[in-house]
């Protein structure tokens, strides 16, 4: 979509402490950010009147919300139901999830994409928007995201806790504490065990209405909610170099009829078959390198 750029940056309207330049220099994407202040500077955005009332809220959502199950407290354990249902299952005492809330809220979707031009995100990185409401004794679990977090505070104080990750820097896939093993992909990356509890020296921070939370991806971080709380989460995918340099192989390897071919045989029991798999394989990896010196960084950055 067309955007106009304001004539103040999001980023400075979100962390007024900081100009966008100090921003990205200074925290992006590696270190994390809180700001405090009125919620009235965020202009149109704190006078959004579905993100002033829940019911209102969910009277807008058109579709599917998600409700945290109380005994795992996080995103890997809920269930969806409409929004007449959610709203009687938060009053009981149940967290709700509400993703991509810029579907059916137009200015979250400006806000949404605006702020990814400023960061400078590819333009295939997925952005979405996120709200939060945690009634008292609502929260998530430690864990750590695959994408990038900017937190406004609406409503109420919720307590945040954080960490940096040095355990997985940059870790490609999500993993929550009470979760079970992490994904194939994550283990295979993985140089220690990942801890049952918070690192020591966590930082513990108190988002109040106004307040602004930028959570780099994989950092540690949990949430407590003392009373009825609302927060509206920007949420950014990050292509990693892998992301960006395998992609634009391929479409280099696309290119050779060659590698346009059937992988024939790469799932056969028959071992004649994978072993024919195996050698026409290791035919076509001799040819790698010349696919990726043809590649050409300007063009990647240009097409990304």
């Amino acid at each position: 979509m067309d955007l106009e750029s304001p004539e103040r940056p999001l980023l400075e309207q979100l962390f007024p402490s900081h100009s966008a330049s100090d921003f990205l220099a200074e925290y992006w994407p590696r270190r994390h950010l809180a700001c405090h202040g009125p919620l009235e500077r965020l202009g149109a955005l704190a006078q959004l009147p579905e993100l002033q009332d829940l019911e209102r809220l969910l009277h807008a959502y058109r579709g599917p919300v998600m409700v945290a199950l109380p005994d795992r407290r996080d995103e890997h354990s809920v269930i969806r139901v409409d929004a007449e249902s959610a709203g009687a299952l938060y009053r009981s005492g149940m967290a709700l999830i509400l993703d991509s809330a810029e579907r059916f809220l137009p200015l979250l979707e400006q806000w949404l994409f605006t702020l990814a031009l400023e960061l400078g995100l590819a333009r295939n990185a997925v952005a979405r928007t996120i709200v939060y409401a945690s009634p008292p004794g609502g929260g998530n679990s430690p864990h750590f995201d695959a994408n990038a977090n900017i937190v406004v505070q609406l409503r109420g104080t919720k307590r945040w806790t954080l960490a940096p990750n040095t355990q997985v820097p940059f870790p490609t896939d999500r993993w929550a504490m009470n979760m079970g093993p992490p994904s194939p992909e994550l283990a295979g990356y993985l140089e220690q065990e990942l801890p049952q509890q918070m690192p020591e020296g966590a930082e513990v921070i108190a988002l109040e209405p106004g307040s602004v939370l930028f959570v780099p991806r994989g950092y540690w971080h949990s949430t407590d909610a003392s009373e009825d709380t609302l927060a509206l989460n920007f949420t950014y995918s990050q292509p990693t170099w892998a992301d960006v340099v395998t992609a634009a192989l391929r479409q280099q390897l696309l290119k050779d009829v060659q590698w346009r071919e059937l992988a024939d045989g790469i799932g056969s029991p028959d071992p004649e078959r994978s072993a024919a798999c195996s050698a026409r394989l290791s035919e076509l990896l001799h040819q790698v390198q010349a696919h990726v010196f043809a590649l050409e960084a300007r063009s990647i950055v240009e097409q990304s």
